[in-house]
């Protein structure tokens, strides 16, 4: 690996070595869910006009519809990486508190207190400065404004039944905004209790060192297809098959044709097994074969992984 330029390129090496030569520790492990902190929320700002995106998961799909920004009245959609890391920093903090109340959360209430930017940008290990806190200030308004609900589809004998939960993320929302210094903003807010609960339930540890590493390009697909592979390889006991189309609707946001969209996944998945060499894949030409695996955060030295290309 070349170590050429600035920043991330240099330190991508001393990132994968502190990776494969020791666990994480307590701080740098985080939890994710494979859709509620992860591909729900577009890499790019949608165009103008898109009534909602969504994901879909066995029978349930999950479908996010933008908010009203109360700074500027406009309807945008949470994208990018920050919403991803400000759901998974959410879910340690609820996973961490358990029963008991702590500066960030209250169980009781599902109340999550952010005291400030500033503070959040040191918890999630980001640099507070040039626009990031402002970014994050944004992204945060626009996360807590957006409305998610999910779907399910049965039926037999020709016959349809389309159940629906609304999901609002949040029941109510206090944001403290300071325009002139963005790193003092801050917030507090109510989960819904439905998100509260999957959070709690069905979010996966992984090594926030690995997510820093797959998230230092341009593109989140590396991230989100360890976020699934982290909560798919906690309990999977036997092989499952994955088809190329149900990969290219869960992680084809913005490539227009599945052919084009094999190479960059397969791209993402090289990325990914650098950090979690353990993941036992099979890519074949109908799609990928996952063998139970260890966990994303432990015995990762592995020998005998098998890949088809």
């Amino acid at each position: 690996m070349t170590t050429k330029g600035k920043g991330n390129e240099i330190i991508r090496p001393a990132t994968l070595a502190d990776i494969e030569n020791r666990e994480p520790d307590s701080k740098e492990i985080w939890y994710g869910h494979s859709i509620l902190t992860s591909t729900l929320f577009p890499p790019t700002q949608p165009d103008v006009g898109t009534d909602f995106v969504s994901k879909s998961n066995g029978n349930f799909e999950y479908v996010l519809e933008a908010g009203i920004d109360p700074e500027d009245r406009k309807r945008k959609y949470p994208y990018g990486k920050y919403p991803r890391l400000i759901m998974a920093w959410i879910a340690k903090q609820i996973r961490v508190a358990g029963n008991r109340k702590t500066k960030f959360v209250d169980p009781e209430t599902r109340t999550i207190t952010i005291p400030s930017i500033w503070q959040l940008c040191n918890e999630m290990g980001l640099p507070v400065g040039g626009r990031t806190a402002s970014k994050i200030q944004e992204q945060l308004r626009l996360l807590l404004a957006s409305h998610i609900s999910i779907r399910r589809t049965t039926g037999f004998n020709g016959r349809k039944m389309h159940d629906m939960v609304s999901l609002p993320l949040v029941e109510a929302v206090r944001l403290s905004e300071d325009n002139n210094s963005p790193s003092l903003s801050g917030s507090a807010f109510i989960l819904t209790k439905e998100v509260y609960d999957r959070l709690a339930r069905e979010s996966a540890p992984f090594d926030t060192r690995a997510t820093t590493f797959l998230l230092s390009g341009r593109s989140v697909l590396p991230y989100d297809v360890y976020i699934w592979l982290a909560g798919s390889m906690k309990s999977l006991r036997h092989d499952l098959t994955i088809s190329w189309e149900w990969l290219y609707q869960r992680f084809g946001d913005g490539i227009s044709l599945e052919r084009n969209f094999r190479s960059t996944f397969k791209r993402a998945l090289k990325k990914v097994l650098l950090v979690y060499p353990s993941a036992n894949i099979t890519i074949t030409s109908k799609g990928l074969i996952l063998h139970p695996s260890p966990t994303a955060i432990s015995n990762r030295k592995t020998t005998g992984r098998k890949m088809l290309r």
